[in-house]
């Protein structure tokens, strides 16, 4: 038998962060209600396929903003791109190449798309599997 288990690295570990459509356009395929999955570092929002989120109104410029996440996943800051139409952050902050920190909940418009900045806590936790390896194998060599 083969005991596997995943360690428990830090608090961060322990923090999933994701953007949510909570208005989104179903025509364009960016349905209220899909989630994005975020990591530490830059996280470029917009219609480029090589961005992290990928939005395909055409109210999106092709690299609309970015979202970095702190390290230790604490810290947000959203910075507007250049794009045509900037960002919204609900009542009346417009963000036109500029920084803003934000929070967990927070709501912000791309183009005619609202996404919401979740952060999840305690998600992940120290788990053990045990796993019969030979039987493993002999359920594999069956197929």
């Amino acid at each position: 038998m083969v005991i596997f288990r995943r360690r428990k690295e830090s608090v961060a570990s322990d923090r999933v962060i994701q953007l949510a459509i909570t208005l989104g356009n179903s025509d364009t395929n960016d349905e209220t209600g899909k989630t994005f999955d975020l990591h530490p570092g830059d996280n470029i929002i917009g219609r480029d396929l090589l961005c992290e989120v990928v939005l395909h109104s055409g109210t999106v410029s092709r690299k609309h903003a970015n979202l970095r996440i702190s390290y230790d996943k604490s810290k947000f800051t959203l910075h507007d791109l250049g794009s045509a139409n900037g960002v919204l952050i609900p009542p009346a902050t417009v963000l036109r190449s500029k920084n803003k920190t934000i929070e967990s909940g927070t709501e912000f418009q791309v183009g005619e798309i609202t996404l919401k900045l979740v952060v999840r806590i305690g998600v992940e936790s120290l788990q053990t599997m045990n796993v019969d390896f030979l039987k493993l194998m002999e359920e594999k060599q069956k197929k």
